[in-house]
């Protein structure tokens, strides 16, 4: 367990310098579109931090897609799949979920940065494991800039994203101990908003 503290703890600065690299590329016409052409190629796809009562977590937390919004905000579509959890007061598995999400976008246009956030919430089918094709739920979020410190719109272009998704069982639990929730996490994804 050591050693991979350490290994985490080693790559820390190179994860750093990717991100640093990444910003620095997009302050260029060059450079901007050589990460814009990467983003459009490239599907991002994380298997997320698991938790939960299961200890898979969210997972397969994917970015499927990043679209301007009235020119100013981006719409988000973001894809998972999930586990079930035990459930003690039951003893079974709960599949049926209530879920949050909620997404931190950055990017640069021209010589400033453009931040903004956002959130959505929906229910999500969690039968990974159950199913030899688990379903794949989808949660729309739009992400707005920042209004304090004030931010500029968003535009075309590649763009870096951190999204997390949080999913709870749909039970009521009349002994005061719920079922444990599921969460995963994408982070400083490199999309491409189209």
């Amino acid at each position: 367990m050591f050693k991979l503290t350490r290994s985490a703890v080693a790559l820390i600065p190179v994860l750093a310098a990717v991100v640093v690299t990444a910003v620095a590329l997009s302050s260029t016409a060059s450079g901007s579109a050589a990460l814009r052409f990467a983003a459009g190629r490239l599907g991002v796809t994380a298997y997320a931090a698991g938790g939960g009562g299961s200890g898979g977590g969210i997972d397969h937390l994917t970015i499927s897609r990043a679209e301007l919004t009235a020119k100013l905000a981006v719409t988000l579509t973001v894809t998972y799949m999930c586990q079930p959890v035990f459930d003690p007061n039951t003893g079974q598995l709960d599949v049926f979920f209530s879920s949050f999400q909620n997404a931190f976008l950055q990017e640069r246009t021209g010589k400033t940065v453009a931040n903004g956030s956002g959130f959505g919430n929906g229910t999500a089918i969690c039968d990974e494991g159950l199913t030899s094709t688990p379903t794949v739920n989808q949660a729309t979020i739009l992400v707005t800039p920042d209004v304090f410190p004030a931010s500029g719109p968003f535009k075309n272009g590649a763009a870096l994203a951190t999204v997390q998704v949080f999913a709870c069982p749909n039970v009521f639990v009349a002994s005061g101990v719920p079922p444990p929730c599921e969460f995963g996490s994408l982070n400083n994804a490199i999309i491409s908003i189209k």
